[in-house]
């Protein structure tokens, strides 16, 4: 198997157990326009913890406690895989402390409202309880 990308994904929850969710800008390299928690690649030397905290403040200006949830892998029609690792926190931030950096929108959602949103293609499988 053969690693060709890793990707930081960071699910964080804030006090009414709303999702942070971004919605990708138009031009996106993956999957524009679509909804997807925050986080992005691994720089190189990066370990994967660092990229998530990294990822969040870029694209929020929010820090949190992150912990390691799990690892999922994509499987692309080459055989390639893009490891996804993905981190769970919560937050006391509210939505106006949320600086958007990267993308259309940087919202709270609830699971009522995530599952009205088009999603990115592995979505369903970055979640806990609240996203399915």
């Amino acid at each position: 198997m053969r690693i060709a990308d890793e990707v930081a994904i960071v699910v964080l929850t804030d006090g009414a157990g709303r999702v942070l969710m971004q919605h990708r800008s138009h031009d996106a390299h993956v999957e524009p326009g679509r909804w997807t928690p925050p986080g992005g690649r691994l720089e190189s030397g990066e370990d994967a913890a660092s990229a998530a905290h990294r990822e969040l403040f870029e694209e929020t200006g929010l820090t949190a406690v992150l912990e390691f949830d799990r690892v999922v892998d994509q499987v692309g029609a080459d055989g390639a895989v893009v490891r996804f690792h993905v981190f769970t926190g919560r937050t006391d931030a509210r939505q106006e402390d949320v600086v958007l950096g990267e993308g259309l929108a940087m919202r709270f959602l609830t699971a009522e409202e995530i599952a009205t949103k088009d999603l990115v293609s592995m979505a369903h499988r970055f979640f806990g309880p609240v996203g399915r």
